[in-house]
């Protein structure tokens, strides 16, 4: 499983590297980046060693396969189709705000469900393999590092860990309360993420005022930038969550024996 596991990741990163690489318009990343730093050969590079990534995981893949896995297709489907709902609600239906970023409607619920009803295990790796995808989405906002170390922060910070933390929800159990403190936990946890990587890396775009407030401190402006929109989504998901809790006992309940 554990290849299988490590294919199915790199294959992502891979193909998605790759593909940003002759997609990606590599003309409006921030000047002095470390992407920009690259000047001609930044495409290139992209898709040379996104290429390479993505044949590497594709072995590993195969012979994982052969190694006949005990995960069920089902699983793999209903972690699938979540990944997609929480995609779709992620990218799509995402309400801005003057206030900057934006709240989502329950996008990161189809993530919590998963790992409620096949536990924090799978649920970490759905959460990650969203983490990958959402990054895809984001490769703009990392053209913005002026280093490989803000690079390497941003993506881990914001994306890779602030969405993982979320599959660790279901560790707590299945039971109503279980749901509502894993969202709570998760969910400040993903906070704490975006909130030190707004102070660490984000703080040279810190506006001389937000929210009526004279801003001298990146960690009190990073605090008020994405504590409003996380408190929202958390407000908004356990609210969500309670409401249709009775058919999700039942989804918990019914997972395939493992």
């Amino acid at each position: 499983m554990a290849l299988i596991v490590l294919g199915i990741l790199l294959v992502i990163v891979g193909g998605f590297g790759a593909g940003y690489g002759i997609f990606g318009n590599f003309a409006e990343v921030a000047e002095g980046s470390f992407i920009a730093k690259m000047g001609d050969y930044a495409s290139l590079t992209f898709i040379l060693v996104g290429a390479a990534v993505l044949l590497f995981g594709l072995v590993m893949l195969i012979i994982g396969l052969k190694s006949k896995p005990k995960i069920g297709t089902l699983q793999l489907v209903e972690s699938a189709i979540m990944i997609a709902v929480a995609v779709v609600l992620n990218e799509f239906l995402k309400i801005p705000s003057p206030l900057g970023g934006g709240v989502t409607v329950v996008s990161m619920l189809p993530i919590v469900i998963i790992s409620h009803r096949y536990k924090a295990g799978w649920g970490l790796f759905t959460a990650f393999v969203f983490s990958l995808i959402e990054l895809v989405f984001g490769l703009k906002n990392v053209g913005y590092a002026e280093s490989v170390i803000m690079a390497a922060g941003i993506i881990f910070l914001d994306y890779v860990l602030a969405y993982t933390v979320i599959g660790l929800s279901g560790i707590f159990g299945q039971s109503r309360g279980a749901v509502a403190v894993g969202i709570a936990v998760t969910f400040t946890l993903r906070f704490i993420c975006h909130w030190v990587a707004g102070a660490w890396i984000w703080d040279v775009w810190m506006p001389d005022e937000y929210m009526g407030m004279t801003m001298t401190n990146p960690w009190i402006y990073s605090a008020l930038y994405n504590g409003w929109y996380m408190a929202a989504e958390l407000v908004i998901t356990e609210i969500v969550a309670m409401l249709i809790y009775k058919p999700l006992e039942k989804y918990f309940r019914g997972a395939p024996l493992k």
